[in-house]
């Protein structure tokens, strides 16, 4: 189960001040052309930005030489170690740069604050948080906004970061450890404690306890390294362990405990519904510090629109029903 934690106070977005772009280049052959021209800059080789634009080296010259030819005057420097911007390009990469941030801000908000925002949101998460939280929230906001397209992805602690970071999901899920930034805004959900899971004949006795001696004694079906769970479970039980089965998916480790291979430990908030029908058992695990806590990130730069903040409410509901 979550307990659940001491409220944070919200982070407020950040914007950098940026000078404003003149209207000339509002003009929709400016726009790629300046865009274009601050990838340029940026990496300093027209090999690296054609890679990024997805672009011929070739092509990429063409339109600085277009844009230097409207400007008329030269915009970089080239030499055998890649480019240099020129005193002209220089003034225009932060005039441009900071109008086009100002621009990309405006068109997010606006996204935002449209009706038709709210058509879909991205969740990535951890495999053992797909498993009892993410379902429960995927259901109420489906009852709440049936218009609402959810996309889930598994992955890693590390990637679930990354993915938020890159803006490829609107909403990590994911524990504390993983989260080393100051570029997301990071909300508290509560402590996860795990459980050992085996069949119901090899429990130990009635009260549904097993020790960490005797834990450690069986095989044990764990996720592979650098998984967190791997490292907190090496952590609090006495070694050497006897790994049976390396697996990241809670549903084929259930599976492989329900065919004897072995104990596997995993939430204690898993539904029942994944752990009797399996003919397992769920045991709590005395001694040891098996918390973890579960948090929910999302850039701090940028405003959740509608679709994130329904999302955003429907997870922290969830979370307080299981503190």
């Amino acid at each position: 189960m979550l307990r659940r934690p001491r409220p944070l106070s919200a982070a407020a977005p950040r914007y950098a001040p940026a000078a404003a772009i003149s209207a000339t280049f509002l003009m929709p052959d400016h726009d790629r052309l300046l865009r274009t021209f601050l990838v340029v800059s940026q990496s300093g080789s027209l090999r690296k930005a054609a890679d990024t634009l997805e672009l011929t080296p070739p092509g990429v010259s063409k339109q600085i030489s277009a844009l230097e030819k409207s400007l008329g005057g030269p915009l970089f420097k080239r030499h055998g170690r890649g480019m240099d911007l020129t005193p002209l390009g220089r003034r225009l990469a932060v005039d441009a740069g900071g109008g086009f941030a100002l621009l990309d801000a405006a068109l997010d908000a606006a996204r935002s604050a449209s009706s038709t925002a709210l058509r879909s949101v991205s969740i990535a998460t951890v495999n053992t948080l797909a498993a009892y939280l993410v379902p429960a929230v995927v259901a109420a906001l489906r009852r709440s906004h049936p218009e609402l397209v959810v996309r889930v992805d598994n992955a890693s602690s590390p990637d679930v970061v990354d993915q938020v970071l890159r803006g490829h999901a609107d909403i990590g899920l994911v524990y504390d450890l993983a989260v080393d930034t100051d570029a997301v805004h990071l909300v508290r959900l509560g402590t996860e404690n795990l459980s050992a899971y085996g069949s119901a004949s090899a429990a130990p006795g009635p009260a549904g306890d097993i020790g960490l001696a005797e834990l450690a004694r069986r095989p044990l079906i764990v996720p592979p390294r650098p998984y967190a769970l791997r490292r907190v479970i090496e952590r609090e039980l006495p070694g050497p362990l006897s790994i049976a089965a390396e697996c990241n998916s809670v549903s084929v480790s259930l599976d492989l405990a329900a065919a004897g291979v072995g104990t596997t430990i995993l939430p204690s908030a898993l539904p029942e519904a994944a752990v009797s029908p399996r003919g397992l058992r769920r045991m709590r695990i005395a001694g040891g510090n098996f918390d973890r806590e579960v948090v929910l990130i999302h850039l701090a730069s940028t405003p959740p629109g509608r679709a994130v903040a329904a999302t955003l409410q429907a997870i922290e509901d969830f979370a307080a029903r299981l503190a």
